[in-house]
């Protein structure tokens, strides 16, 4: 059970191999680095978070000793100099609570600064990305944009935009809190230039890579293609090289076997026909001078008319079986002068056949065989109407001949009838034309041997129309 696409997928997704499987591989390298940029984002972060706040801790018990062992006077300079784009940290008499506390950092601060238990130490590890911003860290964030005399898109954004890994207060000695805040460092953009170039490369090499893989898979399925619509068409053409991958080589082997059984089946049968009809011939011979011998009378007129009538089979037989034999090589021929020669001789015979086919369409094909086909429809045309008309026109997929009379047509059910070995129809043919009704189905089997079709139909305004369809 095949399932088919959409309409939207069948419209975008190419229709190759080569492009399908690019498109394939390069839209899974894309999806493997962004979930590999993802993955490596995720651990990144986890890891700077551990970093900072291990960083933020030896920083605080360092600002916290020196605070502890200064002057009130000198504790803005050195909150001043401790700050960094990370770490804020201010002295206010009450304290910056968190909303949850941490007893894990806590406690290792404690021991960090060997603090008395009679001091306070709240610390959160929490984001508060999505938390109304502290009016302490919106101050903060004013006073250093006005100290360097930039304009806020020269900052980095506000620190109640940008995650905090760690916050807290810890009560100093002298009864005020130290409020601090430890920030999570800029992150880089997950498509940077460097990362986007370094997509391209990956996907330029592999696609390289793949291009020259799947050429090497394609190049014999198409050589195989090119065969198989040339063996379609009658055309001798010789064994595939069984090269390429092995499921490739065991299909270009399959198809050798398979062209080698087809031409010698078509061959015996041939063989076996021609050797029949010609077999038949003796006996026959032996049988008209017999009749040659017996008195004058209607017995004797229709036995020979009789014989008369297997020979012409025998004969029609033996041609088809010989032309096979032969075996006419394809060509390239021009068919309009193909068809403006045939015409001509016709003219010349002072019979009506008009051709109507100008400038120049060269066609490969076996030229006296397409002759013989064309001659059995002009015949007949001729035969049965008193005139014809051949008309030639190119199409985007195949090459239409088409043989046209002004008779009184076919019945619509017997088109297809006409084409059966031996079928006559009783209000066109008799036994006396030397006709037996192998004509159109010879030409039939020959125009299916160059890949095509061959068909009979009434036209509108009467007459019958023969049309061959040639491939492109």
């Amino acid at each position: 059970m095949t399932t088919k696409l959409p309409s939207f997928w069948r419209r975008w997704l190419p229709q190759s191999i080569t492009a399908q499987i690019l498109l394939l591989a390069l839209a899974g390298l894309i999806l493997a680095q962004v979930l590999g940029l993802q993955i490596y984002r995720s651990e990144r972060d986890e890891a700077l978070g551990l970093v900072n706040s291990r960083n933020a801790m030896i920083r605080l018990s360092s600002v916290v000793r020196l605070l502890s062992s200064s002057p009130a006077q000198l504790h803005e300079e050195i909150l001043r100099a401790s700050r960094s784009e990370t770490l804020m940290m201010r002295i206010q008499d009450v304290p910056l609570s968190p909303s949850e506390h941490n007893d894990q950092y806590e406690n290792i601060f404690r021991r960090l600064l060997d603090y008395p238990n009679n001091l306070s130490i709240q610390i959160s590890a929490e984001r508060v990305r999505d938390m109304p911003p502290p009016t302490m860290f919106q101050q903060m964030h004013q006073q250093m944009r006005e100290s360097q005399g930039r304009s806020r898109n020269g900052l980095p954004p506000p620190l109640w935009q940008r995650d905090v890994r760690m916050y807290g207060a810890i009560e100093l000695v002298d009864g005020s809190w130290l409020n601090f805040s430890s920030l999570a460092d800029r992150e880089p953009p997950t498509w940077s230039p460097g990362s986007l170039l370094s997509l391209l490369l990956v996907a330029l090499l592999i696609g390289a890579v793949l291009v020259v893989l799947l050429r090497r898979i394609t190049r014999p399925l198409k050589l195989l293609v090119q065969q198989a619509e040339q063996f379609g068409r009658g055309a001798a053409i010789p064994p595939l090289g069984e090269t390429g991958p092995l499921e490739v080589a065991e299909t270009l082997a399959a198809f050798n076997r398979m062209q080698l059984r087809l031409n010698r089946f078509v061959q015996d049968r041939t063989q076996m026909l021609a050797a029949i009809s010609h077999d038949l011939r003796t006996p026959l011979t032996s049988l008209r001078l017999r009749c040659e011998f017996l008195p004058d009378g209607e017995d004797r007129d229709r036995m020979l008319q009789t014989l008369a009538q297997m020979e012409s089979m025998l004969h029609a037989t033996l041609s088809f079986a010989r032309d096979e034999h032969q075996g006419e090589e394809n060509r390239n021929v021009d068919l309009v002068s193909l068809l403006h020669s045939l015409c001509d001789d016709y003219e010349d015979n002072g019979q009506p056949v008009e051709c109507y086919a100008e400038g120049k369409r060269v066609y490969q094909c076996r030229p006296e065989v397409l002759r013989r086909v064309l001659q059995n429809l002009i015949n007949n045309a001729l035969k049965y109407a008193g005139d014809a008309e051949v008309s030639l026109e190119a199409t985007a997929t195949a090459i239409l001949i088409r043989v046209r009379d002004h008779g009184e047509g076919i019945p619509e059910d017997q088109l297809e009838a006409v084409f059966k070995p031996f079928f006559r129809l009783d209000t066109a043919r008799n036994t006396e034309d030397g006709s037996v009704g192998l004509g159109l189905a010879i030409a039939r089997t020959l125009i299916h041997q160059h890949g095509g079709e061959l068909r009979l139909s009434n036209a509108p305004d009467g007459g019958l129309l023969a049309e061959i369809q040639l491939p492109l």
